[in-house]
């Protein structure tokens, strides 16, 4: 078996992969500029500028590296509109996180690998990268896969935005794929959808507005953004719903078992919930990995309900105030009682 680009690409489509394209395993010099930019900015908190080099060269996850093997999972599942009833309040789960689609990707990644590692034997070297410490966007970009569109997310023609990005980082020396063009042209729906404001210029995002990076983190959260908050309980897609290109995607009817939560998930029992109770039932998921704070999700837990308005919530909200050992949660259930008219002390 001799190995192309075409042929590599070819393997990924098999595996139930989406898109697939080729770039060279080179440091992006480029993307670490930006990213250094941004970071001196004071846009991407949490990230360490003696650390960036790393997220933009593969050679750092497979010493002698030569050719990535980009490839996208499409995500986009139909859902319902309602979420809940009354006296089961829910709250709503970005779409990325339905399943963990990321485990999902490196699965179908692995079976190239291993049909590689067969027909090529010891000679052949991978390494798998998705969701990781390697940065994935700029080689699916380098790779032709799609373009960065104005939300910062890598958007396809066939597949807009809802993807997840793999990739097979290897040994094989092969042809490249170019770039794409980028295809957003003068639409701003993105930057004009964002409910924060987030997307301060195309293609710069500043996390410290983005109710997706707030998500995941312990923090007090402003006054008018626990408004705009709605019924969200881990993530935020507002930018990607306003995208025409996203709005033509037909949804998927695969639905990775693995990490599976749906759209959404009750409101009350999560905060009610202990940390180990939590990270148990939902094992697999994002949101029960470790370095998403679990007072994080209880306190979204307690904004959203506190926008949501059914007053069954109200026992549950009291006791959080009362026996929470997180003083981010005790405020934000104090603010939803508030809120539905409930004693907070």
């Amino acid at each position: 078996m001799r190995i192309e680009s075409g042929v590599l690409k070819g393997l990924a489509l098999e595996a139930g992969l989406e898109a697939a394209g080729i770039a060279p395993a080179e440091p992006d010099l480029e993307a670490l500029g930006r990213a250094r930019e941004q970071v001196s900015r004071g846009l991407k908190p949490k990230w360490d500028l003696k650390d960036l080099e790393k997220k933009f060269d593969p050679c750092g996850e497979l010493a002698g590296a030569r050719t990535v093997l980009v490839a996208a999972n499409c995500y986009l599942e139909s859902g319902p509109e309602t979420l809940g009833k009354p006296g089961q309040p829910h709250g709503r789960i970005a779409r990325y996180n339905w399943s963990n689609y990321y485990q999902d990707t490196r699965e179908r990644l692995q079976q190239v690998a291993d049909r590689l590692t067969c027909e090529l034997g010891s000679s052949f070297r991978y390494k798998i990268s998705c969701n990781g410490r390697l940065a994935e966007k700029p080689w699916a970009a380098r790779a032709g896969v799609g373009w960065y569109g104005k939300h910062g997310i890598i958007t396809t023609y066939e597949l807009g935005s809802w993807i997840v990005i793999g990739l097979l980082i290897t040994n094989l020396d092969l042809e490249p794929d170019r770039p794409v063009a980028e295809g957003c042209g003068d639409c701003r729906a993105c930057l004009e959808a964002c409910p924060t404001g987030a997307i301060v210029e195309p293609r710069v995002v500043d996390n410290r507005r983005c109710l997706q990076w707030m998500s995941s983190r312990q923090m007090s959260l402003p006054e008018e953004v626990r408004r705009i908050w709605s019924d969200r309980l881990y993530g935020c897609t507002a930018c990607q719903d306003a995208c025409p290109l996203n709005k033509k995607v037909r949804p998927r009817e695969k639905r990775p078992g693995y990490g599976r939560v749906g759209p959404s998930l009750p409101l009350i029992p999560i905060l009610g919930m202990n940390e180990k109770a939590f990270r148990e039932k939902y094992r697999g998921n994002q949101m029960a990995e470790r370095w998403v704070s679990f007072g994080a999700i209880q306190r979204n837990a307690a904004v959203a309900l506190g926008n949501i308005g059914d007053r069954a919530a109200i026992p549950a909200l009291e006791n959080a105030v009362k026996t929470s050992r997180s003083p981010v949660v005790r405020e934000h259930a104090a603010w939803a009682l508030e809120r539905m008219g409930g004693r907070s002390g």
